[in-house]
């Protein structure tokens, strides 16, 4: 009967582990949603791309969006260069970015989430292994 019982435990940590792998790349996806798209990429294939690809995705995203960055002006929505300081439609201006810090923050997160996961898939190991004599 013991068995049973961690039989349980197990399937029910697997299964919130298993959840929160699959929010943690649909968080993942929408990041990269929101980036592509603000830098005037093709944010639903790079959203997808990282819900098929997960993490794998992440360094081909942030050496193609360093290459092809763009921004959209403020005013009138045109995509300007990311070097530009203002747009060459309305002659707004046009904020700066620092390709690399947002990078850093992109990796910074998918870090922490890592860290998270394998706490818990340790835990999870733990756990069954001590219920299974």
């Amino acid at each position: 009967m013991a068995g049973l019982g961690a039989m349980f435990i197990g399937m029910i940590t697997g299964g919130i582990a298993m959840f929160m792998m699959f929010m943690l790349v649909c968080i993942f996806a929408a990041v990269i949603f929101i980036d592509a798209y603000r830098h005037g990429l093709k944010a639903w294939l790079w959203a997808l791309t990282a819900l098929l690809f997960n993490f794998y995705s992440l360094p081909v995203y942030i050496y193609v969006r360093i290459k092809k960055a763009t921004l959209k002006c403020p005013s009138c929505g045109t995509k300007v260069g990311g070097k530009t300081k203002f747009c060459t439609e309305c002659g707004a201006e046009v904020p700066e970015f620092d390709d690399g810090a947002i990078a850093k923050k992109i990796i910074k997160i998918v870090l922490i989430a890592f860290v998270i996961l394998s706490v818990i898939g340790g835990l999870y190991v733990t756990i069954v292994s001590e219920l299974n004599p």
